[in-house]
């Protein structure tokens, strides 16, 4: 039976969001730290194993572009281990809200970047 292709969609959606984070860590010069003590650190969901799904969700403390490639460091929520993982290991929906929980620097809040492959999905 035809349907829509919504795994191209949410690859679609996760690429979009990677480049937008990765836009918005380059604003803030290369790497962004998150206090753990304020409460303010984002919280995403990650599939930490990708060949036996164990998602749990991971307290970001630290964003970093290094070698031209978005770092994500975070530590687990319920037992406080360091997790490692690649930001395409986090669920769809998720690194955007890494995003939403960075300031906005030298009068720059938007990293919206549309495009044509964007708007067709």
């Amino acid at each position: 039976m035809n349907h829509t292709d919504f795994f191209a969609r949410t690859r679609a959606i996760k690429a979009q969001e990677y480049k937008e984070l990765h836009a918005a860590i380059e604003l803030h010069g290369g790497s962004y730290e998150w206090k753990h003590e304020d409460g303010e650190c984002p919280i995403i969901a990650v599939n930490i194993d990708g060949i036996q799904p164990s998602p749990a969700d991971v307290i970001i403390y630290k964003a970093t572009i290094e070698d031209g490639r978005l770092q994500l460091r975070g530590v687990e929520k319920v037992f406080g281990n360091e997790v490692i993982f690649e930001p395409d290991d986090a669920f769809t929906g998720h690194l955007s809200s890494i995003i939403d929980h960075l300031p906005p620097i030298n009068g720059v809040d938007n990293v919206t970047s549309l495009n044509t492959e964007e708007e067709a999905v």
